[in-house]
């Protein structure tokens, strides 16, 4: 939000929202915001950025695209590129659950504006380059934000994580001297270490008793961690709550998502499958395909002729994996959601339990909303009392 409603919004500011996005959403989709917010978008986030420093523009055309951009930041840091796991607060005792839920709903905004008061920055005042970063990477997580929407209750955590980037190098657009360096290899594969801001969300729902763990991630991108972001979160969640309440918020109750993977294989209503691993049983044997995971951006492996095929000639298929994809219509991203399970969690029980599910493309509430609910339908719980 703008410090002051009357007062124009500089060039500068609206350069560091940029730089903000430009660490969280891919390009393709950062694109037409921008031109959205009248601004011009060259052909990458770095070109984009440099235009806008060097541009001119009436203080008004800059407030509205401020407005555009920070409202897109603000979405994306709740909903943008999520590992999410979800606790069900039905296996709590009665007591410890009553009790959090009503702190949840009366009570955790108050307690919590002290602590507010001491955060450096607010969501979209985040620090995106890597010189503002760096007083923040030996830091734990904080606590920027608290909000009530809808009768949940969200909790926004920012830290800096290490995110490990690895791309091809062309070794033919080298000079010949570097090339006679190579000469001897078939690919030269490029390392980028970058530190990133990361927005991790506590969503708790006194509606459906549940509370969602929202971790960041980079797609294609490997985190360096020593600690992971997961018992992070957790960890400062239960500490906050226990010093309000007198018990953790979360501990039993993490929820396996492995049993919601068939049923979303076998609704053929429901989006695309795009990515599946899969065990076939034949009367005599079984095959797992090395564990190798089929990945597609066009076709649905319910529908593709191999896969169809094939199925007609087992005796069942039992999928560990799957990716599935909901199309959507510009300017919107296309739905993106995984539950990546383990191959040898067909043979052996215990590997079986999934509790993360990778949700992407997500603009809004709605959309993940949408996404999160298609597994949680899937799954058995409690009955609610």
């Amino acid at each position: 939000m703008l410090a002051n409603n009357d007062a124009p919004v500089t060039r500068e500011q609206v350069v560091q929202i940029l730089e903000l996005l430009a660490t969280r959403m891919q390009w393709s989709a950062a694109r037409l915001i921008i031109s959205s917010a009248s601004l011009h978008a060259s052909r990458g986030w770095i070109e984009t950025i440099e235009s806008a420093k060097e541009v001119a523009h009436s203080d008004a055309i800059w407030t509205s695209a401020y407005k555009t951009l920070a409202r897109a930041v603000r979405l994306h840091t709740y909903v943008g590129n999520k590992h999410v796991s979800f606790f069900d607060l039905r296996v709590q005792t009665d007591d410890y659950r009553d009790r959090l839920l009503k702190w949840a709903k009366n009570d955790a905004l108050s307690d919590l504006a002290g602590m507010l008061k001491r955060r450096p920055f607010e969501v979209i005042g985040a620090p995106a380059t890597e010189d503002a970063l760096e007083p923040y990477k030996s830091q734990k997580l904080q606590l920027i934000e608290a909000r009530a929407s809808k009768g949940r209750l969200y909790l926004q955590f920012f830290s800096v994580r290490t995110y490990i980037h690895r791309e091809p190098i062309s070794i033919s657009e080298m000079s010949t001297a570097q090339q006679r360096v190579f000469s001897e290899y078939d690919e030269l594969i490029g390392v980028k270490t970058r530190a990133t801001p990361c927005f991790d969300t506590v969503v708790i729902d006194p509606e459906s008793e549940l509370v969602q763990i929202r971790v960041d991630f980079k797609p294609g991108m490997s985190e360096d961690k020593q600690t992971p972001a997961f018992q992070q979160v957790v960890g400062e969640l239960n500490r906050i709550v226990e010093k309000f309440i007198g018990h953790f918020a979360v501990g039993p109750g993490l929820m396996d998502l492995h049993p919601a993977i068939d049923p979303l294989y076998k609704d053929d209503g429901c989006g695309r499958v795009t990515t599946l691993g899969f065990v076939a049983t034949g009367a005599d044997s079984s095959s797992n395909n090395r564990g190798q995971l089929h990945r597609s951006k066009t076709k649905d492996f319910r529908k593709d002729d191999f896969h169809a095929g094939g199925k007609a000639n087992v005796k069942r298929i039992d999928p560990y994996t799957i990716g599935i994809t909901w199309d959507a219509k510009l300017p919107k991203n296309d739905l993106y959601l995984e539950i990546h399970g383990n191959a040898r969690a067909i043979y052996k029980s215990s590997l079986r339990t999934v509790t993360v599910a990778a949700i992407v493309g997500c603009a809004n509430t709605a959309d993940f909303d949408f996404v999160s609910g298609e597994v949680l339908s899937r799954l058995k719980r409690i009955q609610k009392k």
